[in-house]
This record gives structure tokens, C-alpha cells and sequence, in this order.
């Protein structure tokens, strides 16, 4: 009798113990992950954001399309976000990749120094150079690079205290 008991309490534990997990996961995949899509679409510049696994680890994945304001809605992303670290799809090409590899010098630099106006200054002429529109801003947390040229858009976030809020962009 006494072992009956047990299986039986045991059973309806297991039952409402997968009743709640089942719960979580479809709170989380249906609600949460519905939330943070219809309040990404808002942000100009972002077609979508959801949150994935990458390498074992959740990750906000952000599908762009000209962005205008990297800063402004990197901020509004960090917030829906919460402590996710943030992946950016952009429409980049080898050019704008190769000409980002570049920058990095003048970027790191820029970061290690704080010489923050000669690095602006080095990053713009590269850019011109190479014929590429530049959109580059900064906070106290990171520097904001958009390198846009016809239809190509790259766009980058660099973390400038090491937060690793923000992964390298990749392409859609």
C-alpha cells in the first residue's frame, strides 16, 4: 500500500514538474519571443529580433536593413534585450568587410589611447577614400560604425569596456 502511495506521488510530481517545464518553454518561445519581435519593429532600421542559441549560449539575433541610427536603436535593443549579448545580420560585402579590417587599427587605437577625435578623423579619410558613406558615433560604452555603400550596409558595434554586449555583426 505504502509503495503505491509512492509511485502515485511520485507520478503526479513528475507530471506537474513536466506540466511546468512545457509551460516555461511555451511562455518563453510564444510570448517572450513574440514581445521582443513586435517591439523590434519599431526601431528604424530593424526588420526583426529574436532570441536563438549560438555555441550553447542565447543570443538576441537583430535582422536589419539600413539602419539610420545605430546608436539610438542599439540602445532601445539593449533594453529589450536585458543580458543577452546582441548579434546584428546586416547586407554587408568583401569590400566594406575588407575596408571594417582596415579601420580596426585606427578603432582599437582609438579605444586603447582615448584619442577618440584622431580616430574619427583616420576612419572618416579611410572611408572616403574607399568611397563609402560613414556613419560613426559613440557613447560611453561603445563606438557605432555603419558603413554603407549603394545597396551594402555593414554595420558593427564596438564594446568599448569589454561588456561583450554587442557580437561582431554577421551576414544575413
Amino acid at each position: 500500500m505504502t509503495k503505491q502511495r509512492i509511485l502515485l506521488i511520485s507520478f503526479v510530481g513528475l507530471l506537474i514538474f513536466g506540466l511546468l517545464l512545457g509551460g516555461k518553454v511555451i511562455y518563453q518561445k510564444k510570448w517572450v519571443d513574440v514581445n521582443t519581435l513586435s517591439q523590434s519593429q519599431h526601431i528604424p532600421g530593424v526588420v526583426s529580433a529574436k532570441t536563438v542559441q549560438k555555441n550553447g549560449q542565447d543570443v538576441m539575433v537583430v535582422v536589419t536593413n539600413h539602419m539610420t541610427n545605430l546608436r539610438q536603436a542599439s540602445l532601445a535593443l539593449e533594453k529589450l534585450a536585458g543580458e543577452l549579448p546582441i548579434c546584428y545580420l546586416d547586407r554587408t560585402n568583401d569590400s566594406l568587410n575588407k575596408l571594417l579590417g582596415q579601420m580596426q587599427f585606427a578603432l582599437q587605437e582609438g579605444i586603447a589611447r582615448g584619442n577618440f577625435t584622431e580616430m574619427a578623423q583616420s576612419v572618416r579619410t579611410q572611408a572616403d577614400k574607399a568611397g563609402v558613406q560613414l556613419d560613426l558615433e559613440m557613447d560611453n560604452d561603445a563606438i557605432y560604425v555603419v558603413l554603407t555603400q549603394e545597396n551594402a550596409q555593414l554595420i558593427e558595434v564596438i564594446d568599448r569596456h569589454g561588456q561583450v554586449k554587442f557580437l561582431p555583426s554577421e551576414e544575413q
